[in-house]
């Protein structure tokens, strides 16, 4: 992460009509634009395109909320991804997630989560590590899960990994203080899961 933001979020008065139609949903409490989807907006065009997949991603997409948040709190831990740490805590604790639960997912302590969240997080780390799965982890997805919920595994896991390089590139800063701190999480803690 760089010292500073390389780029300031976008004021609101310069984008246009239709971004900030676009952007309506992807307010803070006070009214504010994110400061991840001010920054990119900066090329409102491409935000526009890119908040239609992200919709799904974070909107519609058929894997359970809780899990879906580990896997991205694990991409955010292991990217060292700040700004998405912090947003994904407050939704996880929202959804219901403990902060055991939440830090477990992160520093890769998974014996305390269910099968299929050890599943997914170990799909994660696959993904992130080799961008694919074998095949044995493959057959443990399909176990769990139908062709649509594997698909939405692979697009979460690209979405937040797309997320995480933008933040820690331009310098996306929290809009506040961190919810939770961001544990390290070193290699050696990164595995694969057998069950």
């Amino acid at each position: 992460m760089p010292e500073k933001p390389r780029l300031q979020p976008v004021d609101e008065a310069d984008l246009q009509e239709k971004t900030l139609a676009s952007l309506a949903p992807y307010r803070d409490q006070d009214g504010r634009i994110y400061t991840i989807w001010a920054t990119l907006a900066h090329h409102e065009d491409a935000l526009r395109r890119y908040l239609v997949f992200s919709n799904h991603v974070l909107g519609k997409n058929t894997l359970p909320l809780t899990s879906r948040e580990l896997m991205i709190l694990r991409i955010a831990a292991r990217a060292r991804a700040t700004y998405e740490w912090d947003q994904h805590v407050r939704i996880a604790r929202r959804a219901g997630l403990t902060d055991a639960a939440i830090l477990d997912a992160a520093t890769g302590t998974w014996e305390g989560l269910d099968e299929l969240d050890q599943v997914l997080l170990a799909a994660t780390d696959s993904l992130i590590d080799r961008q694919g799965v074998d095949d044995e982890l493959w057959s443990r997805l399909e176990s769990h899960l139908g062709v649509e919920q594997i698909i939405d595994v692979l697009y979460t896991v690209g979405q937040y990994l797309t997320i995480a390089t933008v933040i820690n590139t331009l310098g996306v800063r929290t809009e506040g203080e961190l919810a939770l701190d961001l544990p390290r999480v070193e290699p050696a803690a990164q595995k694969e899961v057998s069950i």
